[in-house]
């Protein structure tokens, strides 16, 4: 095993371990966490054995394992950083829309300084 194999399967089981935490602090349910644990897996067994992926490869063209690896990366990595855009910008306009909402119930309801110079004039008047 290269050292590069090595380095691999500890990430792998590092990520695991990460995931592991995350599922026992609630942040991930037993699907989630039943993914990311085959995902390193699946991680370490191409890392141990890439041979795997030679006939795979060789389907699409690719004269070796790394590139189509890499143009694998790329597309998970690009439809990754596309998914996060779309949900940040829906989270924004959620947001956008509470903010809205409670500013507009903040004007129909008496600002505390009109109440508080409403009750100075009541005692006035009563004085």
């Amino acid at each position: 095993m290269t050292l590069f194999q090595i380095s691999s399967v500890l990430f792998a089981l590092f990520m695991a371990y990460v995931a592991r935490i995350h599922q026992q602090k609630a942040r991930l349910n037993m699907v989630e966490a039943s993914f990311w644990y085959s995902l390193w897996f699946v991680f370490a067994v191409i890392a141990v054995f890439p041979q795997l992926l030679i006939g795979i490869s060789e389907y699409f063209y690719f004269e070796r394992v790394f590139d189509l690896l890499t143009v694998g990366a790329f597309m998970i990595l690009s439809f990754i950083v596309i998914r996060s855009y779309f949900m940040y910008r829906e989270i924004l306009i959620k947001l956008e829309k509470v903010v809205r909402s409670q500013a507009i119930s903040n004007l129909e309801t008496p600002s505390r300084k009109t109440t508080t110079a409403k009750i100075k004039k009541a005692n006035r008047a009563a004085a």
